[in-house]
């Protein structure tokens, strides 16, 4: 008989070794879980919700339908839709893998990213769109790949792929980009860096540019 504990309405409380030896939570809670204690792996079905560094200025709440949780691996799989959140940053997207130890998170479909910044009095948001994203949550810096755009209220770019910093908010767009900023100025470029923060872009490769003079 397997060694596999189902219970309804469950909440896990597991704790995961990081770099520095010392243990961080992990709470899990579903409507259904599975857990065999012999091989350390949980199965979260209905409502999940994992949530690591519970309580911490960097918690980050990741919702699923399904949810799969290897303990000695420290590795978080969830096939279908998935939202991931933290404290000014949301990610939508599908087909996730989560490397605790590391820190890192892998979506692999339809991403949606939305970072929501207070400048002066307003909220400033950026909404970032791709295929694919690989992102740090230790040090906020990701990659995003296939059919990247972005768009704010005073610009709009798209491009290959994207390297980006959300806690500096520099991005870095990469290979096919287009840039119109909301005077209808055009660049078109093979790199192109945006320093959201000092408002500047900084083109680089076969560049096309078009500005327009205000009459």
């Amino acid at each position: 008989m397997k060694r596999v504990l189902s219970i309804f309405v469950i909440v896990l409380l597991i704790l995961v070794p990081v770099f520095s030896q010392t243990k961080t939570p992990v709470k899990i809670t579903a409507q259904k879980v599975s857990y065999d204690y012999g091989k350390k792996v949980t199965r979260a079905e209905g409502n999940v919700m994992v949530i690591y560094k519970p309580g911490q200025d960097d918690e980050t709440r990741i919702t699923a339908t399904l949810v799969f949780y290897n303990q000695d691996a420290n590795v978080v799989e969830a096939p279908g839709k998935v939202s991931i959140s933290q404290r000014d940053l949301s990610i939508t997207g599908e087909d996730l893998k989560v490397d605790l130890k590391k820190e890192m998170i892998e979506l692999k479909k339809n991403v949606n990213m939305v970072l929501q910044r207070k400048s002066g009095d307003k909220v400033e948001i950026t909404r970032l769109y791709s295929q694919g994203v690989i992102y740090s949550l230790k040090n906020k810096t990701g990659n995003m790949s296939g059919g990247v755009k972005i768009e704010r209220e005073d610009l709009v770019v798209s491009s290959n792929s994207a390297d980006f910093d959300t806690d500096k908010e520099v991005y870095t767009f990469l290979d096919n980009v287009k840039m119109l900023d909301k005077d209808k100025n055009e660049i078109n470029c093979k790199k192109l860096i945006v320093y959201v923060r000092d408002k500047i872009v900084v083109a680089e490769g076969n560049i096309d540019t078009t500005f327009y003079v205000t009459e």
